[in-house]
């Protein structure tokens, strides 16, 4: 892939686009980043709906990093059903998963997603799709051979033929889908079997990426995760490898995964309320203090995954229609989600119907400093130094009348209400993001002194100077840095400090 060059990027931003290419050979070597249609969609999406939003990002965002076009869960399901049914599948008689015909018409005659992904592909992206872990209960009661792909006859062992009774789990249905899927016996060799056989015919369609779901969190099944990421290292094909929910998942679960996928979700699914936004500064803490973010994944590297950035034109959970209504948070909230997740390093996944994408949806998943920190800025930390104002009141960026009263998470460093991050850029500029997670505005200031957290050894700093992102002022001080940050908002300041 070619290095695009228009006159309206900026030169850091060309390099940052032109590295983004060049790595994108190995898996997963920066945050990945794409569309989903889950947000948009739910599991209604057709094929025509899915190619019309796979072409925007062709067109409007794969020059901003955004590579894969990712179809979510129950693409094999009827419109008949529902998300819990049974019966409405497209099985073939190896109990794999294939497209509705109905909705995906370019299936037909067992092509699965093989003219799909060739569109996707033509179109210089990658093709993704969502799967259940295990196998699904419609194959279990119809009791569907094995396929062994290495004879392509049913799976023998012991001297029998073994069926999908032989290796399902139904005490371990999957918790959110209990009619659905349930778990396999991954020590058995039939059960490796027929996960070969899966894996080895999306491969054969063309497929980019996995996003394999019901398996971690607290439907951790770490034997499937660990067989599959073994097939997917041994394909031709270069496969990322997602895993989810993030229900109940902790630090201890990703260091036993990261190795062996590229991104997992630590976090329920994230919806278009505040609440649900809060929730991850939390989390988001936790997993990169573990060290884990970036680490050594499946050929390439791994991400903690904060979840798709529900924006612009949407739908409803596990809705039985497609986009209907417009994102619930306000702009300061969308701005705090996405300055969180590129802060954090997480992958960036827009869930919105891009055929609707409203001009300031699309400049801020856009923006060019939240992606060059999502890519390629280091030593990304909370940054627990910082203080409220009461009557946010500043004299020259000295703090005055500094707020006393702190919440529960005094022990840790936090005033009520408040986060900050900090992060260093590839160039040496200090990025340092301010959080107001009151309800009202609030003035938020740090001391220059502990900004030098992130430099080498700690150096002392004498000068800092720079912008403020989204209101564009420019900040110079010897002293303290300090906003006035809108209700449920953020502040992101690009520094350079001598």
């Amino acid at each position: 892939m070619k290095c695009i060059s228009p006159l309206s990027l900026s030169l850091s931003f060309l390099l940052c686009l032109c590295a983004i290419q060049s790595v994108s050979s190995q898996n997963a070597m920066i945050p990945p980043r794409g569309w989903n249609s889950y947000d948009g969609f739910s599991w209604v999406i057709s094929e025509e709906e899915f190619l019309q939003n796979a072409n925007i990002v062709s067109q409007k965002l794969l020059s901003h990093g955004y590579e894969y076009a990712v179809v979510d869960f129950l693409w094999y399901r009827s419109l008949k059903g529902d998300k819990n049914s049974i019966d409405f599948d497209m099985i073939d008689e190896w109990g794999r998963m294939l497209p509705d015909t109905e909705r995906w018409p370019s299936s037909r005659g067992r092509r699965g997603f093989s003219d799909v992904a060739n569109k996707v592909h033509n179109m210089s992206l990658k093709f993704g799709i969502h799967l259940m872990a295990g196998i699904s209960t419609q194959a279990f009661n119809h009791n569907t051979p094995i396929l062994d792909t290495t004879t392509g006859q049913p799976y023998m062992e012991s001297g029998r033929v073994w069926y999908a009774k032989d290796i399902g789990i139904p005490s371990r249905a999957c918790r959110w889908m209990n009619n659905g899927f349930m778990a396999i016996n991954t020590t058995t060799g039939a059960g490796k079997a027929f996960l070969r056989s899966i894996y080895e015919l999306y491969a054969s369609w063309g497929v980019d990426f996995v996003k394999l779901d019901c398996v971690f969190g607290e439907d951790l099944d770490l034997g499937e995760i660990a067989y599959v990421s073994e097939i997917l290292n041994g394909l031709n094909n270069s496969i990322v490898f997602s895993v989810s929910p993030g229900v109940s998942a902790t630090p201890e679960m990703a260091e036993m995964v990261s190795g062996l996928v590229n991104m997992y979700r630590i976090t329920k699914d994230d919806w278009d309320k505040w609440p649900a936004i809060l929730s991850h500064f939390n989390v988001s803490r936790d997993f990169v203090a573990s060290n884990l973010t970036g680490a050594q994944g499946l050929r390439g590297k791994s991400w903690p995954d904060l979840d798709m950035l529900p924006f612009g034109w949407l739908t409803d959970p596990d809705a039985h229609e497609g986009p209907h209504r417009f994102t619930n948070l306000t702009q300061d909230e969308q701005r705090t989600q996405m300055t969180l997740w590129c802060m954090a390093k997480s992958p960036i996944m827009y869930g919105g119907d891009l055929r609707n994408i409203d001009q300031q949806t699309y400049d801020l998943i856009t923006n060019p400093t939240l992606l060059e920190i999502n890519s390629f800025s280091s030593n990304n930390q909370e940054f627990p130094h910082i203080r409220t104002l009461d009557g946010a009141k500043t004299a020259g960026h000295n703090v005055t009348k500094v707020q006393s009263t702190y919440s529960n998470h005094a022990a840790e460093g936090y005033p009520d209400g408040v986060r900050s991050w900090i992060a260093t850029g590839r160039n040496g500029e200090i990025y340092v993001a301010f959080f107001n997670l009151k309800d009202e505005k609030t003035t938020i200031s740090a001391n220059m002194v502990d900004l030098a957290i992130v430099q080498p050894g700690g150096s002392m700093l004498r000068l800092c100077g720079g912008i403020e992102t989204w209101t564009e002022t420019y900040v110079t001080t010897n002293d303290a840095l300090s906003a006035e940050v809108a209700s449920h908002g953020s502040a992101l300041f690009i520094l350079r400090c001598f």
